[in-house]
């Protein structure tokens, strides 16, 4: 699981630039393809993609990182070629320089409050209550935070907020009842629903994509994850990004099609319960689109983010050159 720190520094000042990344080299085509991505579910397509090896792509490895220094320093040195990230932090990365392109953005990460106030039947239930948010002033801070002035709810006058360190934390919390309205991400909201059931407890929950579309009457799913390449590789191998656009698809409808084999694949790579993960593809089907197709839509997501943090985009919208088609 990814820490506080970790997640922060992917969307703040963590992912500044280095200074050598200017002078970054243009590499030949490589004889195997290294994918990698952090242990979050924005990262299935790629795990998928290196389990399948499809025509048209060189051989590939999947690598795991928990640290987006790690990550940015391997799509700078070439160590890595493509990458999973959450969508804003690919954003970030290519406003302050660093030579990427956007493929495409899924739902990776799914957000819903939990509650066992039998009070809290929508989201607007909760001015006057007690929610418990993880990652402050990030992204699923930000998503709470922008639903509710939208809807007329002054997150510091009318909610009671506090934070927990991780999704691991607040999960902890609302089961041991500490807390009775929480935030979680897929597919620890999913662990809750099931641990919550087996001990008897009643869960209510409210998922945020279902809330933004209300909100905000964009159906675009909300573009929590998405996956980016060296410039590089767009510009000197058209070939193989349209395989690999191709190879990610593929991916996606096979895990949706066959959550049970996906989950058992992929359980270890995320250290999750094969179980866990299962009714959480069944409930929640991946979901993704190409960059040019989302881009529209991503931009509506980017500017609601910077209405509160425009540091959450790197300070401005990607220009044209960001989006692949």
């Amino acid at each position: 699981m990814i820490t506080r720190r970790h997640f922060l520094s992917m969307s703040a000042g963590a992912l500044a630039l280095f200074p050598f990344l200017s002078a970054h080299r243009v590499l030949a085509a490589p004889e195997k393809l290294v994918l990698s991505g952090p242990p979050a579910p924005l990262s299935l397509p790629l795990v998928r993609l290196a389990q399948q090896s499809p025509a048209g792509l060189p051989a590939m490895e999947m690598k795991q990182w928990r640290n987006p220094d790690i990550m940015r320093a391997w799509m700078v040195s070439g160590e890595a070629q493509v990458s999973a990230a959450p969508a804003n932090a690919a954003a970030i990365l290519y406003n302050k320089g660093l030579p990427v392109r956007l493929l495409d953005v899924n739902n990776g990460g799914i957000l819903s409050l939990l509650t066992r106030d039998p009070s809290v039947k929508d989201f607007t239930d909760i001015k006057g209550k007690k929610v418990l948010l993880f990652y402050r002033g990030d992204i699923p801070d930000t998503i709470v935070r922008y639903l509710a002035a939208k809807q007329g709810i002054d997150p510091d006058a009318d909610m009671t907020v506090s934070y927990a360190d991780s999704p691991f934390e607040a999960l902890q919390m609302l089961l041991s009842k500490r807390a009775d309205t929480v935030l979680l991400p897929e597919p620890a909201a999913m662990a809750a629903v099931l641990k919550a059931k087996a001990s008897g407890m009643e869960l209510h929950r409210i998922v945020l994509q279902d809330v933004w579309e209300k909100v905000t009457g964009n159906t675009l799913f909300l573009p929590l994850g998405g996956t980016i390449c060296q410039a590089s590789m767009a510009e000197k191998e058209p070939q193989t990004v349209a395989a690999l656009r191709t190879g990610i698809g593929q991916a996606v409808d096979w895990i949706n099609a066959h959550p049970a084999e996906a989950a058992q694949q992929s359980a270890d790579f995320f250290g999750l319960k094969a179980p866990v993960l299962q009714k959480s593809l069944e409930t929640f089907p991946i979901r993704r689109l190409p960059a040019a197709e989302a881009r529209k839509d991503l931009e509506f997501y980017y500017k609601a983010l910077m209405e509160l943090s425009p540091k959450l985009t790197g300070g401005k919208l990607p220009d044209d050159a960001f989006y692949l088609g």
